[in-house]
């Protein structure tokens, strides 16, 4: 399950991320290392610390997803609010995607 949701969300921010155009290759290994680190990170908390079931927790753990992939990104592309909100706007999409998926 958790490698399940490791891949979804691969597929959803890498994909997002190369359709507003961060296609080259060094962009796109950035992109992946930086989401298998935190999806996995961001999973095991869940499945071993709280039990699958965080409640609003789960919020303020995304958030410091975000914060973790922008803070990545921002040292590996030009940082500013541009690349914040597309960090935003992927996560956002991946986790609502996840709901549908994992419920």
């Amino acid at each position: 399950m958790i490698f399940l949701a490791c891949l979804l969300t691969l597929v959803i921010e890498v994909g997002f991320f190369a359709a507003v155009g961060y296609r080259d290759r060094y962009a796109l290994t950035v992109i992946v290392c930086a989401n298998v680190i935190t999806n996995l990170v961001l999973n095991l908390l869940l499945w071993l610390v709280l039990d699958s079931s965080p409640g609003w927790w789960i919020y303020l753990l995304e958030g410091l997803v975000v914060a973790a992939e922008y803070a990545i990104y921002a040292v590996a592309f030009r940082p500013g609010w541009k690349l914040l909100l597309l960090t935003l706007a992927a996560n956002c999409l991946s986790y609502g995607l996840g709901l549908l998926v994992f419920g």
